[in-house]
């Protein structure tokens, strides 16, 4: 007798413990009272490389059943959505722009065969004309349907990322070139709290020291303290490691963090925070250090003669942030930027700064920031389209 009222003790318990499981776990289809439901199958945000001009078909965008239907099943969609941007940039802290609706095509509607539950929607782009004020993105989302939408798997982002085809400068290969300087772009009083360097480089070689990149000249009768002089090269390093000299000290780039390899495009980025310089690699920290306070003076800029090829050359008043760094490595910025003090695509393309008008222009090297500050161009210069083919960045595998 003992034995059987322990068993419907244990029977009871169980069922206890399932019925807290069960209502525990919620099936998100058991909220619509059905067995059927429509969502997007797509992970994440869909992103994609994208030329400016070019027609462009892009894949992976993908709308699911949750079970096989036996009927036609159809669907509607959303795209282009201002509100759903708004909030995702809200949530995620993003400042993607929608894109226009001249630039893309997407069916608004989607149609399940019987036994199908999954199928690809294409999104055609058009004729894309990328913006100076930011990303592009398209929003999508399902509407309604002959099913119901599973709440929180309905929307997704399709983000355009601009793939650059572009010339770049090509200057002397043998170390001897002249560079290409102005000691007088600003007043001799001009200082900065903060600042931002960056350059995209590439070299068939790396055999010889000191072959300078760009740098800042100094303020009239300053010390050495407001110096900024990068290269490639020093007596006490090797020749494809990057040095940083500043604050009458240096910044060696351990050999283990970064050696540059010949043929190859880099992006260097040097950051003052006004306490201590920081080096990027495409994006990555490879080192910190505290080396001097207080502002910067300076009054002209220069570009090394030592350099192959060259492009993207960025100076801001301010120390640009880790996030913003990594996210134009490979990217054009606006050059309408407050807080852009330089600006050298070396694109042999000349912008002008009231309308924003480009044009092909490979007479100088143009600024394209407000200041307005072009560098002559030394006649051993020429502005390199990879043999005719550009070169594309980001850099192709």
């Amino acid at each position: 007798m003992a034995y059987m009222k322990k068993n419907i003790c244990w029977m009871i318990l169980l069922f206890l413990a399932s019925s807290c499981q069960n209502e525990l776990y919620k099936n998100p289809l058991d909220e619509f009272q059905s067995e059927q439901g429509v969502y997007i199958a797509t992970k994440g945000i869909l992103q994609s490389f994208v030329e400016e001009d070019k027609d462009t078909k892009i894949d992976g965008l993908q709308v699911a059943l949750a079970v096989q239907d036996t009927r036609e099943v159809n669907v509607t969609l959303e795209a282009g959505s201002e509100e759903q941007l708004k909030a995702y940039n809200a949530k995620n802290g993003t400042n993607y722009i929608v894109l226009p609706k001249e630039m893309y095509e997407i069916s608004q509607s989607v149609t399940f065969m019987p036994r199908y539950a999954m199928v690809d929607v294409p999104i055609t782009l058009k004729n894309v004309k990328f913006s100076m004020e930011g990303n592009y993105a398209l929003p999508v989302r399902i509407t309604g349907g002959d099913v119901n939408v599973i709440k929180g798997q309905e929307e997704t982002l399709l983000v355009l990322e601009q793939r650059v085809n572009t010339k770049a400068l090509r200057i002397s290969t043998d170390g001897r070139g002249s560079g290409s300087e102005d000691n007088t772009m600003f007043p001799s009083d001009f200082k900065v709290d903060q600042w931002t360097m960056e350059v995209m480089v590439n070299r068939s070689s790396y055999r010889s020291n000191n072959r300078s990149i760009c740098g800042t000249k100094l303020v009239a009768n300053a010390s050495t303290l407001d110096e900024i002089y990068v290269r490639f090269g020093d007596v006490t390093i090797n020749p494809n490691q990057l040095q940083i000299k500043t604050g009458s000290s240096q910044i060696d780039i351990p050999a283990d963090k970064f050696s540059a390899q010949p043929d190859t495009w880099y992006m260097l980025a040097f950051v003052y925070d006004g306490q201590k310089n920081s080096v990027y690699v495409n994006g990555a920290l490879v080192a910190e250090r505290e080396i001097r306070t207080g502002p910067y003076g300076l009054i002209g800029f220069w570009i090394g003669g030592s350099n192959e090829l060259i492009r993207e050359v960025r100076f801001w008043k301010t120390a640009r942030t880790p996030q913003e760094i990594a996210s134009n490595v490979w990217k054009m910025v606006n050059p309408d930027d407050e807080n852009l003090l330089l600006y050298y695509p070396l694109n042999g393309k000349k912008r002008d700064r009231e309308t924003g008008e480009v044009v092909e222009d490979d007479t100088k090297l143009w600024d394209w920031s407000k200041s307005g500050k072009d560098l002559p161009k030394h006649s051993t210069y020429t502005f390199d389209d990879n043999g005719g083919n550009g070169f594309i960045f980001p850099p192709q595998e």
